[in-house]
């Protein structure tokens, strides 16, 4: 069955909605710096629409920091999640992994800074619970070195490195990632619904959001952005996809 046609027929009956959205390239496309990607204004007006509809709910569920995600969507009424679900906050959540620790990532943080001149266009951010290395800039014969710098500072241990969008994210290692969090946020969100059904979608484009694919299969609409191999059910080709996809929705739940 095609995506919208069985949204419309999943939605119709007054069921309730989870949506559960990845934000790089899925809400906002992949640009060159990580810090100019920012949701256009018509954007976030669907999302604070859909947010606000009394049998909807919203998250967005991002490898960036959780405070670097909540101040770039800036609407409330909105689930936040950060580092890969490790931090989720809104809507009175409030989840931080009990085993993940920024202690077990500051050694990490020292060794990749005293790399990175190595590597010209590099670039590290720290997330709290999370460090990155931003390689968009690096030049494609160098991009192999940076794969090298990461997985030999890996084999300290304690951590796990998630792959992305020329970016290697460390986290801590604590058997959780998209995937686990995006049913945790699920399953809290359903039971707050006032409607006794509801459907769950979960969008993104990234490598990282295939655990979250995976996880869902069966119990979500999954959708993948893009045209890279994917375990989710449907896919659109690009971000303007998913903002006629949430225009819809918003108008089908406000009805």
């Amino acid at each position: 069955m095609r995506l919208l046609d069985r949204l419309d027929q999943e939605l119709g009956d007054g069921a309730g909605l989870v949506a559960i959205l990845d934000y790089d390239g899925t809400l906002t496309p992949l640009v060159a710096s990580p810090g100019a990607a920012t949701l256009a204004p018509s954007v976030r007006g669907t999302l604070a629409r859909l947010a606000g509809c009394e049998r909807a709910r919203l998250a967005i569920l991002s490898g960036r920091g959780l405070a670097d995600l909540r101040a770039r969507v800036a609407l409330e009424d909105v689930v936040y999640g950060g580092c890969h679900g490790l931090e989720i906050a809104g809507r009175d959540l409030h989840f931080r992994h009990p085993r993940a620790h920024r202690s077990c990532l500051t050694a990490t943080r020292r060794a990749l800074a005293a790399a990175l001149p190595s590597i010209p266009g590099a670039r590290l951010e720290w997330k709290g619970l999370a460090v990155s290395l931003h390689y968009r800039r690096v030049s494609p014969r160098r991009r192999l070195d940076v794969r090298k710098v990461a997985e030999r500072i890996l084999r300290r241990g304690g951590l796990t490195l998630v792959p992305g969008h020329a970016v290697f994210d460390f986290v801590p290692r604590v058997g959780w990632n998209k995937g686990r969090a995006a049913r945790w946020i699920a399953s809290q969100m359903k039971s707050t619904l006032p409607a006794r059904r509801a459907v769950v979608l979960y969008a993104g484009d990234d490598t990282t959001d295939e655990s979250a694919f995976v996880a869902l299969r069966g119990r979500a609409v999954t959708i993948c952005v893009g045209t890279k191999p994917t375990a989710a059910e449907y896919r659109v080709r690009g971000v303007r996809e998913i903002h006629a996809l949430l225009r819809r929705m918003a108008s089908t739940m406000a009805s």
